[in-house]
């Protein structure tokens, strides 16, 4: 019998001791540990997305806010673990089971809340609201989200937002905001992304075995992003937007004593709500398969041949030069041969035609004649002094420089020496010379304003005290000259740009035709991706301009009829509602529209009784 007890007491010792090993494993060795999964058990931390900062226009008028939004998500740990409750789930919140996969795997931390609808509609609430005991840890939150209030209207200034991309996680630049928030992928939306996102705030609930909120904890509310005003003036910008319908191209409209942008249109568009919530792969794949491309800034983004836009520049190079003086004529016959011929879009020729008169009906062989005479590096030193050739800095990415060429750049790009007649082609546009819409907008500024050459900016507030450069040192008696010309070439008679007068404010400016192949074949019979670019670059009013405007439509075919329409309305938005009768006597329609009935007698001479609207540029 003692030999029994004896057993039994040091079994009895034995289970003890392994009792008290286990307990001092749980408490001492795994105590922490265990702790913080018991915490984390019945509490769940939350991440507070912080309200973006609204966008406005100039006008104060809101282009972008924040929307009540209803967000499905689901902490990791909560996922169903077997695949007939985890395909159920993608059932009600309308997902395959193999993204639900996906997305529980690539959480960080059981505790990490994925999302698994955004932006529910009411319905798609009530579904999921209705079957939530089902799905222990679903929840449904309220948050804001964008909204996009004019829909596709500046769509490529405004831009998108998105998921982060697992780089932008890991840079510095977006450390401390959550995985699940969204960021400015494009535009202002993203350039301004650290002002207008603010600073994400924590929120500490518990939660019962269900996984549904008992109580809140601990609250550290977010701090809501900063309000941003953009220059952009968006009854002007619907404008030009609505001018561009059914056309592909752009329209940059600046003020020319600020550099401030207007509007910035790009055709065709895209509705930014579209990527609200995370954009379906079926709107995103119709966006990079369209053919037009309607996500490309094409005003700062598409690099083009300027076309007779681009003499201009050649005028004021060749007068500050003194290679030709405001007097200085050529004879016109419809070419003209320098190794091989250049021609006249006019066949039968112009006759003998002066500086100004080569302006307004946009004589082709004048400009030869100054291509002979002129070197490429002068040419491109006034066309870089004007801005081209390189981007003008303007708060959006991917911004194109255009090309100015020069013999320094044909030997570095092409190695091989530059040709006379080369230059041919460059004083008309043509050529290797390829501009963006902002820079030909921001060229004709400085052309009017007396040299100025402004930094186009978005945002007010950011350029305080015109911050600009003298483009060129060009005597103030050659631009007025060119600017006289400028407005002839839309009230004269012969001029290239009937199509841009109003009845509201002087407008002045140069059509532009670039061609898209070579030769003679007449545009009728080309298809339509064949048929040459439209251009048309604008100012207004006369005295002390206000705005210039850029217009590029895209196989459109005439500047005079396809671009100066358009420039047109975009002037008139900007002036409308008319200004106090006092202040609109400086911007009346200039002494050349008196000229008006010459266009009868200069069409007989010509022997052409073809409107010059649809002519030439």
């Amino acid at each position: 019998m003692d030999k029994r007890i004896s057993i039994a007491f040091s079994l009895v010792l034995f289970i003890l001791a392994i009792l008290v090993i286990r307990l001092w494993h749980l408490q001492i060795i795994k105590g922490s540990e265990y702790k913080r999964l018991d915490e984390r058990n019945r509490s769940r931390v939350i991440d507070i997305i912080a309200p973006r900062g609204v966008i406005y226009d100039r006008n104060g008028n809101p282009l972008v806010k924040n929307v009540l939004s209803f967000n499905v998500s689901m902490v990791s740990e909560d996922m169903p673990k077997d695949a007939e409750t985890l395909a159920e789930l993608g059932r009600l919140v309308g997902l395959e089971t193999e993204q639900l996969i996906k997305l529980a795997k690539a959480s960080t931390s059981p505790y990490e809340n994925i999302y698994l609808m955004r932006d529910a509609s009411f319905e798609e609430v009530a579904k999921v609201e209705a079957r939530k005991i089902d799905f222990p840890g679903l929840q449904v939150e309220v948050s804001s989200s964008r909204g996009y209030l004019y829909g596709q209207t500046a769509a490529h200034v405004l831009g998108y937002l998105g998921i982060p991309t697992q780089k932008q996680l890991e840079s510095p630049e977006y450390s401390g905001i959550p995985k699940q928030a969204f960021i400015g992928q494009f535009g202002i939306e993203k350039r301004y992304d650290r002002i207008l996102r603010g600073i994400a705030g924590k929120k500490v609930v518990e939660v019962d075995a269900l996984g549904n909120m008992i109580r809140s904890v601990r609250i550290q509310k977010p701090v809501r992003g900063k309000d941003l005003t953009l220059t952009i003036d968006v009854n002007v910008q619907m404008e030009a937007e609505k001018a561009l319908q059914d056309k592909t191209g752009a329209v940059v409209a600046i003020k020319a004593d600020t550099g401030e942008v207007l509007a910035l249109a790009s055709a065709p568009s895209f509705d930014p709500n579209l990527f609200v919530g995370g954009i379906s792969y079926d709107h995103w794949k119709m966006l990079i398969e369209d053919s037009r491309k309607p996500l490309m800034n094409r005003a700062i983004q598409n690099q083009y041949p300027p076309g007779s836009t681009f003499k201009t520049v050649t005028a004021l190079s060749a007068l500050e030069k003194g290679i030709i003086d405001e007097d200085t004529t050529f004879f016109c016959g419809g070419s003209l041969f320098f190794g091989r011929t250049f021609r006249c879009w006019k066949d039968g020729g112009h006759g003998r035609v002066s500086l100004h008169r080569a302006i307004v009906e946009s004589c082709d062989v004048y400009f030869y004649e100054v291509g002979k005479r002129i070197g490429i590096d002068t040419l491109a030193q006034y066309a870089s002094a004007f801005g081209l050739g390189t981007p003008t800095d303007i708060e959006l990415d991917g911004e194109a420089s255009g090309i100015v060429p020069s013999t320094a750049w044909k030997l570095r790009t092409k190695k091989e020496k530059w040709y006379q007649g080369e230059t041919l082609n460059t004083v008309i546009g043509q050529g290797y010379l390829t501009v963006t819409p902002i820079q030909m907008a921001r060229l004709m500024a400085a052309a009017v304003n007396g040299g100025k050459l402004f930094k186009p900016h978005l945002v007010h507030g950011e350029h305080e005290g015109a911050e600009y450069k003298i483009a060129a040192d060009i005597r103030p008696e050659y631009t007025e000259f060119v600017k006289k010309a400028l407005l002839g070439v839309v009230y004269e008679g012969g001029g290239t740009a009937r199509a841009a007068r109003s009845d509201i404010v002087s407008i002045g400016g140069k059509t532009g035709t670039a061609q898209v192949i070579g030769g003679a074949v007449k545009e009728k019979d080309l298809p339509d991706h064949y048929k040459d670019h439209a251009w048309f670059t604008a100012f207004a009013p006369e005295y002390k301009p206000e705005i210039a405007v850029s217009v590029f439509v895209e196989h459109g075919g005439h500047g005079g009829s396809a671009a100066a329409p358009i420039a047109r309305k975009v002037i008139e938005a900007h002036f409308n509602p008319p200004k106090p009768e006092e202040e609109m006597e400086n911007a009346q329609v200039p002494e050349a529209v008196k000229q008006e009935e010459q266009v009868t007698t200069v069409q007989q001479q010509d022997g052409n009784t073809q409107s010059r609207e649809s002519a030439g540029d």
